[in-house]
């Protein structure tokens, strides 16, 4: 009973994982090209390490720069993109992010200036901005490190912190002459199995979900129709891939809590 026991608790870890919510940082982009490429890229890391340091890790993952360009194809590709997106929401899709942060660097007179936008990618809302100006790139990088943290948290405002469900605690019977039955153990072995069941429905909602965003992924997105429909698929089944963990972890944590009361 000890294995299953601690089998059950490495898929709860696991499950829990997979449902963290990705963060991408899209290369900081310079309208003028009056930037180099490193000083872009370190505005880019600076915001990729706010985000990191602000948001929980079991719940929000930061996506690297190789993630991301492993979605667009090449990393001469991924700079062709996000210099070309229109709507950097829409660009969160293309790499399978919930929520997406870009950069980009102007000109105001004489002075540079930088704005870094924030959007929930499932609805193609703007969430939070921040803006400013600056002589050279060190006075940009202190407006980062001043106003991104709350840029950032911005994302957990919109997502509380939801109240995890305990069980009750049974209350034992006092029994004088006879034994008690024990069909608590019975129970919590069948809250046990079926919490595993919806695990593994999960995890097989996971991989048809990979399946959606593939196809996805090769609609062209002037064919809008057609993209919006495989987009649903994807949101879809990411719902109900979280809802099928989500379950099987309530109902995992009850049958373990019943094991250890018993």
């Amino acid at each position: 009973m000890n294995k299953l026991f601690f089998t059950l608790l490495l898929l709860a870890f696991a499950a829990y994982g997979q449902v963290q919510e990705r963060i991408a940082i899209i290369n900081t982009m310079d309208d003028y090209d009056s930037v180099s490429i490193a000083n872009l890229t370190y505005l880019t890391d600076k915001l990729r390490e706010t985000a990191v340091n602000v948001l929980p890790s079991d719940k929000f993952g930061v996506m690297t720069t190789e993630s991301i360009v492993a979605f667009l194809g090449s990393q001469e590709n991924t700079v062709k993109v996000c210099k070309e997106a229109s709507c950097l929401a829409e660009l969160g899709r293309k790499v399978s992010a919930d929520y997406v942060a870009q950069g980009r660097i102007g000109r105001f007179n004489e002075d540079l200036t930088i704005k870094v936008e924030l959007y929930n990618v499932a609805t193609g809302n703007l969430m939070g901005s921040f803006a400013g100006s600056s002589k050279d790139i060190a006075g940009l990088l202190a407006l980062i490190d001043e106003k991104a943290s709350d840029l950032f948290k911005r994302i957990i405002v919109e997502k509380p912190e939801v109240a995890k469900i305990e069980p009750e605690p049974v209350k034992p019977e006092v029994v004088v002459v006879q034994k008690p039955v024990k069909t608590s153990f019975y129970v919590a072995v069948g809250l046990d199995l079926v919490g595993a069941g919806l695990f593994v429905a999960g995890y097989l909602k996971d991989k048809d979900l990979n399946d959606a965003y593939d196809k996805y992924s090769k609609v062209p997105v002037d064919d809008r129709p057609t993209f919006d429909k495989a987009w649903d698929k994807v949101e879809s089944g990411k719902t109900q891939r979280n809802v099928f963990y989500i379950l099987g972890g309530i109902i995992l944590t009850s049958g373990i809590g019943m094991h250890i009361w018993f």
